[in-house]
């Protein structure tokens, strides 16, 4: 797990020479950044990973959710076992670009500009509790590196709690022990829709890593980001498909609705004029 406590903490940023990067002001500025071609293919590449894993996933629990309403609860059960598999594949993916920005942070001291995670974001009671913590530690740390390993560790912590009580809460409808199977299953509506507000997050972090990380330095983590991940199945390949993150399960709507806004994920970041709705304590 990434760490959220570094030992002299001063020291590292204190000896780093600016390297003349041109940085923009805000996270905002930084999602609309351009990227060069190599680092756009890159971004791309992940963020298309994580979108149709995603989509995949919400299918997933979306047919469990048609199922128990067909009456079918069997087959639901089988669908669940199958929903905290591919919940903790994309979880494992998430932490591993959070494992690979603070690794090659520490190692080359690259810093990007950071917003705190807010708390209404989230809907799960831990996930908020974190969220909370990070934010007011935004507010007592100025330092741009310890706000940005505050984040990741932040996120990495949701993940993986998300992950442990999906495996538990699966577990318990597969088995068929849930003293409230309702309850249970609201439970994975609200874990998932965490783990896609960690998703967007992660991807809002790494779009303003790549805007300040040297081009030099690109291969490096590119190879970090590859050795760290865990392999995709072939299986999983074979149901991913271009445009299935874009889908919404009609019977988990009016959860959605009713939830706080997440931040926004435009696909388009060269003709998109969208922002992500976070909150930047960096001018």
């Amino acid at each position: 797990m990434i760490s959220s406590q570094f030992p002299g903490e001063g020291g590292l940023e204190d000896a780093i020479v600016n390297r003349g990067m041109r940085r923009t002001a805000t996270v905002q500025e930084d999602w609309l950044a351009w990227l060069p071609e190599e680092k756009d293919r890159l971004f791309d590449a992940i963020l298309n990973e994580l979108n149709r894993s995603y989509g995949i996933l919400s299918v997933t629990l979306n047919d469990a959710f048609n199922l128990c309403r067909q009456g079918k609860l069997a087959p639901a059960r089988e669908q669940a076992r199958m929903f905290a598999e591919l919940f903790d594949r994309l979880g494992g993916r998430l932490r591993a670009i959070l494992r690979s920005l603070y690794e090659h942070s520490r190692e080359f001291g690259i810093f990007p500009n950071t917003a705190p995670l807010r708390p209404g974001f989230f809907r799960s009671e831990r996930g908020q509790q974190v969220a909370r913590a990070n934010n007011l530690m935004a507010v007592i740390r100025f330092r741009a590196r310890t706000r940005f390993f505050r984040k990741l560790g932040a996120l990495e912590e949701i993940v993986a709690g998300l992950q442990r009580e999906a495996r538990e809460t699966a577990r318990d409808i597969s088995d068929g022990v849930s003293v409230s199977w309702r309850k249970q299953w609201t439970r994975l509506e609200v874990l998932d829709y965490d783990l896609n507000t960690s998703l967007r997050e992660t991807t809002i972090v790494l779009k303003s890593f790549l805007c300040v990380l040297p081009s030099e330095e690109l291969p490096a983590f590119r190879q970090r980001v590859a050795s760290l991940s865990p392999k995709s199945s072939t299986s999983q390949n074979r149901r991913s498909a271009p445009g299935i993150a874009k889908v919404e399960p009609a019977c988990r709507k009016t959860a959605a609705h009713a939830a706080p806004e997440r931040p926004a994920l435009p696909q388009n970041r060269r003709g998109s004029r969208e922002r992500p709705a976070v909150v930047d304590n960096n001018k």
